[in-house]
């Protein structure tokens, strides 16, 4: 009989005949957490000398699940082979995802929860964004730096520093008149030139007599 005593086969056999099992494999079904393979008899199989009941024995083996780590653009980082009942452990290098024009990732863990295994499960990391700031560099109209900024991504920077000048020659004079090119809001390093406007100077001539 199998293990749950159900009858496989019956055979009458005389005093003194060896009994040999010769249906199918006697089978026992498994569970997410084991499986099980036949082994043998139990008593041990031996000569008739009465009515005798074999049933069937079973190894006992823990089942393995595959455990996928994948990062977030979906390639795998790792495949771990892990019995029921374990608990996972990453042990890859830390992943990472590159940065963008507007973030930088930083890896903060992986969804879903890791958990005691139950069945093949994928995990995939996750990551904690920040935005990246870049430098705006404010110049005069000879490329002199007249200030430099730190700004955020997405931000339109603003000019604190006074207001940019140019020296007048004897032909000319100067009046700022903004930022080449216009500003707009920050998405790399950016320069703007001070630009002016140019106006020719006049001059007084007084005519005298002698």
């Amino acid at each position: 009989e199998n293990a749950d005593g159900s009858v496989l086969k019956e055979d009458v056999l005389k005093y003194g005949e060896t009994p040999a099992y010769t249906g199918s494999a006697p089978t026992k079904a498994g569970d997410a957490a084991h499986s099980y393979t036949f082994k043998g008899w139990s008593p041990a199989v031996s000569t008739v000398s009465g009515d005798v009941t074999y049933t069937a024995e079973f190894t006992e083996s823990t089942n393995k699940y595959t455990v996928t780590w994948n990062n977030a653009d979906g390639k795998t980082l790792e495949t771990d082979t892990i019995a029921y009942g374990e608990t996972p452990k990453y042990e890859g290098e830390t992943p990472t995802k590159a940065a963008d024009a507007q973030y930088t990732y930083a890896f903060k863990g992986w969804s879903p929860k890791i958990e005691a295994v139950t069945g093949n499960q994928t995990y995939t990391a996750e990551y904690t964004p920040t935005l990246r700031s870049y430098t705006v560099t404010w110049k005069n109209y000879d490329d002199s730096v007249l200030g430099t900024d730190s700004v955020v991504y997405g931000t339109t920077p603003v000019y604190s520093g006074e207001t940019p000048s140019r020296d007048e020659t004897e032909e000319y004079t100067y009046t700022f008149t903004g930022w080449n090119p216009s500003i707009s809001m920050v998405t790399g390093d950016v320069a703007y030139t001070a630009q002016y406007k140019q106006e020719k100077r006049s001059y007084t001539i007084t005519w005298k007599d002698e």
